[in-house]
């Protein structure tokens, strides 16, 4: 938690469409053990709108009421590098999700050398293979619009060439080319190596548990106060309609926290039953 002086809460987020007036909303709501587990801001957006951008907004949107949490339990469909870095520097919040899977072959075969296993010199801007070999080039791309910044580091055909464990390094079968690792620039790549590091402790397992339940939020949207269906058309009615739903849920619960009613278990369906 952060110290600024004041409690800061521990928000998480999920996701919700609607069927009919096609828009979207993302509802973020408090988790700190001990208290009621509020939404304490609605984001509608039309549905063909992706919850990724949709992080540094909702972000604004929360500080703006002074509402800014310490840390933001998310899907990885919202944490990136830049999100990372945006979310800590411009409102100090720490964004807790699991990353986006690398793609390349190298991740995904036993015993291969991925971008992960090479060791970065940013001083020196060289780039050290798990075999010991340094990079002879180090190139930065031009960031163009919709593309994201990358360093590529070129390393020694003959290098490569003779190389025992080129099998699990690269597939080119040119003898006149290196492997190429592309990196992103230092502060991205330092924060997603950061969040992927807090991903395999223990510690940040049990950070993440936290965010397990917030589908029950939106089931109880959806199935209690009708949240998959609008009742009018256009962006404002229907976030106005959000705001009230979660106005709604907000007064159900804290009515539920007084009364000194328990959260209900997770429903066990009949098919899991047989198995139990």
């Amino acid at each position: 938690m952060s110290d600024t002086g004041q409690h800061q809460p521990r928000f998480r987020s999920d996701q919700a469409r609607q069927c009919y007036d096609p828009q979207s909303c993302d509802g973020p709501e408090t988790c700190d053990a001990g208290a009621p587990r509020l939404v304490i801001h609605a984001d509608t957006t039309p549905a063909n709108v992706h919850e990724a951008p949709r992080t540094a907004p909702i972000h604004a949107a929360l500080a703006a009421k002074n509402l800014a949490p310490s840390e933001h339990l998310v899907d990885s469909a919202y944490v990136s590098a830049d999100h990372l870095i945006t979310a800590r520097e411009q409102h100090g919040i720490d964004l807790v999700g699991p990353t986006r899977q690398n793609l390349s072959w190298q991740s995904h075969t036993e015993g291969a050398f991925s971008a992960a296993d090479f060791t970065v010199d940013w001083d020196q801007q060289k780039v050290r293979c798990p075999e010991g070999k340094e990079s002879a080039g180090w190139y930065k791309d031009v960031k163009r619009p919709g593309q994201r910044a990358q360093v590529r580091a070129q390393f020694r055909a003959a290098d490569c060439r003779g190389c025992a464990s080129r099998s699990r390094c690269t597939r080119s079968q040119s003898p006149k080319q290196g492997r190429v690792v592309a990196i992103l620039p230092r502060q991205e790549h330092e924060a997603l190596a950061a969040a992927r590091a807090r991903e395999g402790t223990a510690e940040g397992r049990r950070l993440y548990a936290q965010r397990q339940g917030i589908e029950s939020t939106l089931s109880q949207a959806v199935r209690a106060f009708g949240l998959r269906r609008t009742r009018y058309r256009g962006l404002a009615k229907t976030g106005l309609q959000h705001a009230a739903t979660a106005a709604a849920i907000n007064l159900d619960r804290m009515a539920a926290w007084f009364a000194g009613r328990p959260i209900a278990p997770t429903r066990t369906s009949r098919f899991a039953g047989l198995a139990a």
